[in-house]
């Protein structure tokens, strides 16, 4: 009894503790912000930021959802196009061969992955990968299965060897089945399970296609017809055989769904290049009944006069199937709004970032939010063909008729980071973002595999994207500090390859669970935490190095104004910055320490009220990224407050038209 007594004493100190210092941080930080604003306006009350857009405050109607009214969802749609009359029947070219040079390759080196069967095991975790593009040295690999596997360098190998490991799936892993979750099945039993076999087994089939990163090292035994394949990181999921640039004029008929659509034309800039027929399929709904896209209604889409890049394959029939599409106004370097100053950057972040979602629906828009005030040069792109930047993503729910459950009102939605980088158009020339997401994503009912993702991949699919059914925030920052290597005087530091690693890792041990074959997201528990906990494990390993490098620190010494150093404090502050983000109480979480376990993976501790407790204090302890929206804002503020500038995408379930959902703002307390 005594020592019930005494655990009880100790938990309610705990959360008194808890519940003070959140009180503390909230006044502080509302203190902050007042002293902040009074400064500015003592300042200048005349002085005010620029906006682009300047626009007067927007009234919004309710959003109407309808069963059958076409009409009303073609005016939602298309109130700002040109395209919702009829068009005349368009002379369509039905020859494949004709529109062969109007498509191009998905990736250099592009193929489907396959599992070997527990007979066929090779060393050291590598698998078969059917390859569908190679370079034009390596043309006879098309069509060829060859052995994918790993290169020896140590790096890489040390990567290999923190994620393999037994996979023997755990009861939650069994009971989370039962429920519709997909496992990785095929896996269960084996024995020092690598993460290219986790890659290519999470799903019950062979169906996870990718592009490998390189270099690549091709071999081909030509006197066995073996061939070989040697990477150095994990490959980055994809769909589709090859890719065009598009807009869709019409359905070619009333329940088909077939469409004409026509090319871009290079010359001209416009869609004035030849008319084809391909197929938009209308996938399956889930088992909530939501269909993760649509095509009804797809050619009134106020995104279709910018045109849609499509991903697909052609049929049996050489006709083309689009398996994912990507809207071009969300990829190019052209904002929609521009705010100007700290004041109005961290306004628009704090109640016009998510205003109004279902109201938005079918829409998109990009903004810029730059903390420094106007300057002569503020039309100017502040983007450069190869600059990369940190991608910060967060989706949030589904409502409307069909919508899903959201408890107590909170709609949790999900976060995750990325990188983009700014790359040449291969159809336009035009400058354009290519994001890849790194998805540390939970066992989940639609296959969605944790892993590298390109944007048309995790977010385009037309099965398994969330381009039609959630609305998306994904903000992106040119973070020279990080996204740019350091060399201090013959030794090189690169805070993105770290950040990448750990990603890798954390990605690879959702895909096994850590050998339980199941990750698996609570209240208490996310994925959140999990990508938070790479972040803070690449701080600390940098300013470990750092630190601890005689050369270095006289390196900064010698050089206090060079612009390297620069960015060195800048990274510095960073850190401490986000510090605070994920540990508000100042506390640091042991399983952070050890980097043993991950807030998405149970393991098979007996279920106590005691085990309970502790990890709904692990959680309070790093609160702020408990919800995806918070985790997000709290870290666009940090890095607005360091003079940053943000690029905002928002879309909100864009593509065809469901009038039985509609986009719910992920909740942000």
């Amino acid at each position: 009894m005594t020592l019930v007594l005494i655990v009880l004493a100790v938990i309610s100190g705990l959360t008194a503790f808890i519940f003070i210092r959140i009180g503390i941080n909230w006044l502080q930080a509302r203190f902050a912000e007042k002293s902040h604003f009074l400064r500015r306006l003592f300042k200048s009350k005349t002085e005010n930021s620029t906006a682009n857009s300047s626009e007067p405050e927007t009234f919004f109607l309710e959003p109407q959802l309808v069963e059958n009214d076409g009409k009303l969802a073609a005016g939602i749609l298309a109130s700002e196009t040109d395209i919702s009359e009829p068009l005349e029947p368009e002379i369509v070219c039905e020859k494949s061969a004709a529109f062969a040079h109007l498509y191009k390759p998905m990736a250099l080196w592009h193929g489907r992955l396959i599992l070997p069967s527990n007979e066929q095991r090779q060393p050291h975790g590598a698998v078969f990968f059917e390859v569908i593009n190679a370079p034009k040295k390596y043309q006879n690999f098309i069509g060829k299965t060859a052995l994918l596997k790993w290169s020896t360098n140590r790096e890489v190998q040390f990567f290999v060897h923190a994620v393999t490991q037994d996979l023997n799936f755990t009861k939650q892993a069994i009971d989370s089945k039962k429920s519709g979750n997909i496992h990785p099945d095929r896996l269960n039993g084996w024995r020092n399970v690598g993460p290219l076999e986790t890659l290519a087994g999470t799903r019950l089939e062979d169906s996870v296609t990718v592009m490998l990163r390189r270099p690549v090292i091709a071999i081909n035994y030509s006197s066995s017809d073996r061939y070989e394949l040697t990477i150095d990181r994990e490959p980055v999921q994809i769909i589709g055989r090859l890719c065009a640039f598009v807009s869709i004029l019409q359905r070619k008929e009333p329940d088909s769904d077939k469409f004409i659509v026509r090319h871009f034309n290079k010359t001209s800039k416009q869609f004035d290049g030849p008319a084809e027929i391909i197929r938009i399929p209308q996938v399956q709904p889930d088992k909530n009944g939501v269909a993760r896209s649509t095509n009804h209604l797809i050619e009134q889409s106020p995104l279709n006069p910018d045109g849609w890049y499509i991903y697909g394959e052609r049929d049996e029939d050489s006709m083309f199937v689009v398996q994912a599409i990507e809207p071009r106004k969300i990829a190019q370097l052209t904002p929609d709004e521009t705010h100007f100053g700290l004041e109005k950057s961290l306004a628009y972040l704090n109640s016009k970032n998510w205003k109004n979602t279902p109201a938005q629906k079918g829409q998109a828009k990009i903004v810029l939010l730059n903390p420094n005030d106007a300057t002569e040069n503020a039309s100017i792109s502040p983007w450069q063909e190869g600059d990369i930047g940190i991608v910060i993503h967060c989706f949030g729910g589904i409502g409307g008729k069909k919508g899903e459950s959201a408890p107590l009102g909170i709609v949790t939605g999900h976060f995750a980071f990325g990188v983009a980088k700014v790359v040449r158009d291969r159809f336009t020339s035009e400058l354009r973002f290519d994001i890849e997401y790194k998805q540390v994503y939970a066992h989940n009912p639609d296959g969605i595999v944790a892993g590298s993702s390109k944007w048309q991949s995790y977010m385009g699919d037309l099965q398994r994207g969330w381009l039609g059914d959630r609305p998306v925030c994904d903000i992106i920052c040119k973070l020279d500090c990080v996204c740019c290597d350091y060399d201090f005087g013959g030794i090189s530091l690169s805070p993105l390859t770290e950040l990448n690693q750990q990603l890798d890792i954390m990605m690879a041990r959702y895909r096994s669970g850590d050998g339980t074959g199941a990750s698996l997201v609570t209240p208490a528990t996310s994925c959140v935490q999990d990508s938070s906990q790479a972040i803070y494990a690449t701080i600390k390993k940098i300013t470990s190095e750092i630190e601890s490098n005689p050369q270095i620190q006289d390196w900064l010494k010698t050089n206090p104004a060079a612009a390297q150093t620069q960015r060195f404090h800048q990274l510095v502050a960073l850190g401490e910055s986000l510090e605070k983000v994920l540990m508000p109480l100042g506390i640091v979480r042991p399983d952070w320490q050890k980097n043993s376990r991950l807030a998405g993976i149970d393991s098979e501790l007996k279920k106590t009220f005691f085990v309970g407790i502790a990890n709904l204090i692990k959680a309070a302890i790093s609160y702020r990224t408990m919800l995806p929206r918070r985790t997000q804002d709290e870290i666009a503020k940090i890095l607005l407050t360091q003079g940053e500038f943000l690029w905002i995408i928002r879309t909100n379930q864009v593509g065809g038209f469901d009038p039985d959902i509609e986009p719910t703002a992920p909740t942000g307390i």
